[in-house]
C-alpha cells in the first residue's frame, strides 16, 4: 500500500527518508546500450589486426554513449564474503581479468592492476577506435626491475562500468601485449574501485548501490599461458 502512495502521511520524517531511500535502491543502474561488437583477443602486427577472425584495416568511428559520471559518495560498506567465491577454483594465483565496455564495444582480456600508475591499451585497439584522436605523447614507464618503456601516444576513451561512464586516458605502447588493456590506478582510484584478485571480483559505489564485476578466471589462466609460450619462443 505504501508503494502505491497510500498512508504516507502516517510516516514519521525518519520513516519517509528511509522509505524513499529504499525505493531508490530498487531502481538499479540504467540499461546500457548494446555493444556493437565484442573483442576477445587481439593477435596481429602493425598493419592488420585479426580480431574474432575478422581483419580490420580501417578506422571505425562509433557513437559515444554517456550515462552517468563518476560517483563520489559511499553510503554503504563494500564487503567481500564467501558468496563472492562461487564458481572459483582454489587455490589460485590468477590475476584479475575482466570485460569492460569501451566506446560501445565489449573488450575482454583487460587486467586490473593496482600496481600500475597508468592505463595502457593495445595499439591496434586504439587505432580501430578513433585513430584521429590519438595524441602523440611520450612518457616513461618503469617496471619493477627498472626496465624502461616509452609510450608513443595517448587516447581518451569512455569506459562504462555499472552504469557509470568515466573518460579514461590510455597510453599506447608499441609492442605486443598479452592483454587488450591494462586498467591501472588512475581508473581504479577515480571510480573508487576495490579490486580483490583472490575472490576474482572488483567492487565500487554507484548511485544505485555497490556494483560488482566478476573476474574471468579461465581467461586469466589462458592469458598467463600465452605469456609463458611467448617467453619460451622469443
Amino acid at each position: 500500500m505504501l508503494r502505491q502512495g497510500h498512508f504516507k502521511e502516517l510516516l514519521s520524517d525518519w520513516g519517509r527518508t528511509n522509505f524513499a531511500r529504499g525505493r531508490k535502491q530498487h531502481q538499479g543502474p540504467p540499461k546500457p546500450s548494446s555493444p556493437t561488437c565484442t573483442i576477445q583477443m587481439i593477435i596481429g602486427g602493425e598493419e592488420d589486426a585479426s580480431i574474432n577472425n575478422l581483419t580490420f584495416t580501417t578506422t571505425h568511428k562509433l557513437k559515444r554513449s554517456i550515462t552517468h559520471e563518476r560517483y563520489d559518495k559511499l553510503e554503504e560498506s563494500i564487503i567481500f564474503d564467501k558468496s563472492d567465491t562461487h564458481g572459483l577454483a582454489f587455490p589460485h594465483y590468477d590475476a584479475l581479468v575482466i570485460t569492460l565496455q569501451i566506446l560501445n564495444t565489449d573488450v575482454r582480456c583487460i587486467i586490473v592492476d593496482d600496481g600500475s600508475g597508468a592505463c595502457i591499451i593495445h595499439p591496434i585497439l586504439a587505432q580501430m577506435k578513433l585513430e584521429d584522436k590519438i595524441v602523440p605523447s611520450c612518457i616513461t614507464l618503469t617496471g619493477f626491475n627498472n626496465i624502461v618503456e616509452r609510450t608513443s601516444g595517448e587516447i581518451t576513451l569512455p569506459v562504462l562500468a555499472g552504469g557509470v561512464t568515466l573518460e579514461t586516458t590510455f597510453h599506447i605502447v608499441e609492442h605486443d601485449m598479452t592483454y587488450n588493456a591494462i586498467i591501472g590506478r588512475p581508473w581504479i582510484h577515480s571510480m573508487r574501485d576495490i579490486p580483490y584478485s583472490l575472490y576474482q571480483v572488483i567492487k565500487f559505489p554507484t548511485p544505485w548501490g555497490i556494483f560488482s564485476i566478476r573476474g574471468e578466471q579461465c581467461t586469466s589462466g589462458e592469458c598467463y599461458r600465452i605469456t609463458l609460450d611467448y617467453m619460451t619462443t622469443h
